[in-house]
């Protein structure tokens, strides 16, 4: 505990110094191409203290191949995952697991918060599900899934399911409720219906916020399949996989599918990004 309460405080005063030495400006321009450069400059340091870590043989290493493997035995860890384990079949099976049971919580969760946020009486019966997501930890739903839907397919999306739904619902109200009272004022001059209010006025404002949320909601899923996917491992999945690897002491393996994780987590954020552009172009940055 005092090594990482050592390294909490010296990376903290070094990045203080930074800021301080370099002159930094709150909320300054920065170019796309320097982003870009510093980003990069990022994963060559980590790449770098990563391979300095653990180069050589096994026994004269600083850290050893059960901690950190090496980059080469982490990327030669892929072909045996693909060929032996069905590595593509299993991130496949966990992607249709974690849409599917987003897609569920979407259809629920977003018409709910709209409803609760707009008429007290709806959110004053359906309150104990908010309370629910903001004090329930979500790690207890996993044995209460196995109780309820069994150990099969269906208990994997009910977990996300519920997992996403109580992450959701709160995000979702708070957005409605966020709405200035001035739209709705102006429409009510204008002559409109409560259920004008809510089609042409509360939700229309509040969907772009609403989108980003469901951009978060759905990155953080894929963290809640790998943990169900670990307590009651199907024939695939990333997480099954993980598992598999960890019993029998294959770290290379593990941080290999790791890397699959934030690739695929990657990629479907930047289309979530894409399709906000699209739906939302009067949002994009000039």
């Amino acid at each position: 505990m005092l090594g990482f309460f050592l390294f909490a405080v010296v990376f903290v005063a070094v990045l203080t110094a930074v800021v301080r030495l370099t002159g930094l400006k709150v909320h300054g321009d920065l170019s796309n191409a320097r982003a870009l450069a510093l980003t990069g400059v990022f994963v060559l340091v980590v790449l770098s203290v990563w391979w300095f870590l653990t180069r050589g043989e096994p026994g004269e290493r600083i850290v050893q191949p059960l901690i950190l493997p090496s980059p080469g035995e982490v990327l030669s860890a892929f072909a045996p995952l693909h060929t032996e384990q069905g590595l593509v079949r299993s991130a496949v099976s966990s992607w249709l697991r974690v849409t599917a049971g987003f897609l569920l919580a979407t259809i629920i969760a977003v018409p709910l918060g709209v409803y609760m946020a707009t008429f007290p009486s709806i959110a004053a019966f359906f309150r104990p599900l908010a309370l629910a997501g903001a004090y329930v930890p979500i790690v207890v739903f996993i044995p209460l899934s196995m109780t309820w839907f069994g150990t099969g397919e269906t208990q994997k999306v009910g977990f996300l399911f519920i997992g996403c739904f109580v992450a959701l619902l709160p995000l979702t109200i708070k957005e409605i409720a966020n709405v200035p009272g001035a739209f709705l004022d102006v429409a009510v001059t204008k002559g409109a219906s409560q259920w004008q209010l809510v089609r042409h006025v509360l939700f229309p404002v509040a969907k772009a916020g609403i989108w980003d949320h469901l951009r978060g909601v759905y990155g953080v899923g894929w963290g809640w399949i790998i943990m169900a996917e670990i307590v009651v491992r199907p024939e695939y999945g990333l997480g099954a996989l993980i598992g598999v690897s960890e019993r029998r002491s294959q770290t290379g393996s593990i941080f290999a599918i790791i890397m699959v994780i934030v690739l695929i987590a990657i990629a479907c954020d930047q289309l979530w990004r894409l399709g906000g552009e699209l739906l939302f172009p009067y949002r994009r940055k000039k």
